[in-house]
């Protein structure tokens, strides 16, 4: 099993502490009301929000990854300029709660940036809310890549919380 690139513990997207040398990133939509929410926590560990942002999500075989569980290993395949840069992951932690459901997922040797990044649905009273959750720093920090990762991450964002409506 190959190590994660970040040094803090793994899951700690989910919660609210920032670890030194990281920037947090935590968005969230208003997706639909309730009755939404079974549909899009489906959607959410079956890698839809990947996908329906243009994102690929393949299983280390290199076939198309399965649905999220604890463990998983891959690939996101990212379009940048009419390329596919790979950035490979483990899934570090599922969450399925009855108002909330999703995951988080780590990086690996590989991939451009360092940290994890979460994935949540949740019902709040009469509403279903998509959340975005991440931590990270650029893999290289002294690139002269590291503000084209950052808004290549705030543009994937939009993607993502689009991605459910």
């Amino acid at each position: 099993m190959r190590r994660f690139t970040f040094g803090f513990l793994p899951g700690s997207a989910l919660g609210d502490a920032t670890p030194r040398g990281y920037r947090r990133l935590h968005r969230e939509a208003v997706i639909g009301t309730a009755a939404r929410f079974d549909s899009a926590a489906d959607a959410v560990l079956d890698w839809a929000v990947q996908r329906r942002s243009g994102i690929r999500v393949l299983a280390d075989s290199g076939d198309d990854a399965p649905r999220v569980s604890e463990g998983l290993e891959g690939a996101v395949l990212v379009p940048v300029l009419g390329r596919a840069v790979r950035a490979p992951f483990r899934v570090t932690r599922v969450v399925q709660e009855p108002d909330r459901v999703g995951f988080a997922y780590g990086t690996l040797p590989g991939h451009p940036e360092v940290g994890e990044e979460a994935f949540l649905v949740r019902r709040e009273g009469l509403e279903t809310v998509f959340e975005l959750r991440a931590l990270s720093r650029p893999a290289f920090p002294y690139s002269l890549a590291a503000p084209v990762g950052a808004a290549l991450q705030e543009r994937f964002t939009e993607r993502y919380l689009r991605a459910l409506l």
